[in-house]
This record gives C-alpha cells, sequence and structure tokens, in this order.
C-alpha cells in the first residue's frame, strides 16, 4: 500500500466517523436511541454503506429506525 492511498484511507475513516457522529445526535434528538448507544459491527456496516451510497445523516436516520412497508 502506498502512503498517498493509506492517507485517503484514514481521510475517510474520519469523515465516516464525523457523519457517524451526526447521524448519532439526530438519532437521540429524534428519541430513537438513549445514549449510551453501543455500535455493533452489523450497525456499523448498515451505516457505512448509508454514507457509501451518499445518505445525509439525518436520511439515514429515517432509513434505519423508519417502519418497512
Amino acid at each position: 500500500m502506498d502512503s498517498e492511498s493509506g492517507l485517503q484511507r484514514q481521510e475517510d475513516i474520519h469523515e465516516l466517523s464525523g457523519w457517524i457522529s451526526v447521524w448519532y445526535d439526530q438519532a437521540v434528538a429524534a428519541r430513537f436511541i438513549s445514549p449510551p448507544f453501543v455500535l455493533d459491527d452489523a450497525t456499523a456496516d448498515r451505516l457505512q454503506g448509508y454514507f457509501d451510497v451518499g445518505l445525509t445523516p439525518g436520511d439515514a436516520v429515517h432509513a434505519f429506525f423508519g417502519v418497512m412497508h
């Protein structure tokens, strides 16, 4: 792995971490979850998928907790 791709990965992880923090704050504000909330691997993978397709944290809150038809 070259240093440039490693740097990009670190930036991606930092961006995803910030995105999940905003998602968490919005989910708490909407009363879908209460602190403390433990982020398990399955939830983290699902949130990363929402992030990867470009959902906003607010849209991801609704996608995650919304009623499926």
